[in-house]
């Protein structure tokens, strides 16, 4: 049987390490969700003492490792640790930006060029993710959280699945299945309560009503599962919904700052967690390639963008 080299060792000695801490993240598991490597850098302490972090936050689609892994959601968070509050722009899949080192690309994009360019180490996916967002939007990126959308599903459900208010029934004809076929689902309108492939389903799909419709459901299921994590009688579950953070999330954030992000979850007023998007401020177009992109004006995106972060 073939010996893993030492570099292959090592790597699973982190991976391993990460995913025994996960049981300290409980709440980056159910709040954000996602992955990352990037070395935190030499300022994030002087960030964390003004009592803020800028954190990317990513859900992967991942089915196989030969397959592309997207990050098909996507956001830039500023957490206030002293407020508390959050304040996040969620990023369109499809905006063109340029990726370090491999060129135009859609954004998410970004995370399985990094990936395959290393191997499928996550951790090299992870940090071109962070390169991207922070070179195209010129912001100090202090870490990542990623999380792939079946850990997603199972994080709803150890929490025992997630309640809110659908504005408008949502009907997808054509929504994608994990083994590449379709299948229908419909959501009514009013209050519902969903269960973690609900949960996924209600985030992703966007036949209906476009970028705009499925920005406003993520909105929404963060928020339902803010509520749910907050809510006391979920403390029996709390060994379930570790053993599902463990499995579902990855983070470069040291423990440092994410004791801090954790120990501001039950203060953090629903109120005080503010959504934006940027999708107004973009245009559809075809590369030459044919292939389909959000474009944007880089001379005024990073500025709309830290304004609407820095409140």
């Amino acid at each position: 049987m073939t010996q893993p080299n030492a570099a292959a060792r090592h790597r699973e000695r982190r991976a391993r390490q990460h995913r025994d801490d996960l049981s300290r993240r409980a709440f980056l598991g159910v709040g954000f969700g996602v992955a990352a490597s990037l070395s935190l850098a030499p300022s994030l302490l002087a960030r964390q003492k003004q009592g803020s972090l800028t954190v990317v936050v990513g859900g992967l689609d991942t089915r196989t490792p030969e397959e592309p892994e997207n990050t098909d959601v996507l956001m830039v968070a500023r957490i206030d640790l002293d407020r508390p509050s959050v304040r996040a722009v969620l990023i369109p899949r499809d905006l063109l930006v340029e990726i370090p080192g491999v060129g135009f690309d859609k954004v998410n994009r970004a995370y399985d060029h990094g990936s395959k360019a290393a191997d499928g180490d996550w951790e090299a996916g992870a940090s071109l993710t962070v390169e991207t967002v922070a070179d195209n939007f010129k912001l100090d990126v202090d870490g990542i959280v990623l999380t792939n959308f079946q850990g997603f599903a199972d994080v709803v459900d150890a929490l025992g699945g997630i309640d809110l208010v659908n504005p408008y029934e949502v009907y997808d004809a054509e929504y994608p299945t994990p083994d590449y076929g379709y299948a229908e689902i419909s959501f009514p309108a009013g209050e519902i309560h969903l269960d973690g492939e609900d949960a996924l389903a209600f985030a992703r799909t966007r036949h209906q009503d476009g970028d705009d419709g499925r920005v406003m459901r993520q909105q929404l299921v963060l928020l339902a599962l803010l509520s749910k994590a907050q809510d006391p009688a979920n403390l029996p579950r709390l060994p379930k919904i570790v053993r599902a953070a463990r499995e579902a999330v990855r983070t470069d954030l040291d423990r440092d700052a994410q004791t801090r992000i954790i120990a501001l979850a039950p203060d953090l007023d629903p109120d005080d967690v503010e959504f934006g998007t940027i999708t107004e401020y973009l245009w559809g177009d075809t590369t030459d390639s044919g292939m389909w992109v959000y474009r944007g004006d880089w001379a005024t995106l990073p500025g709309i963008v830290e304004e609407f972060l820095a409140g």
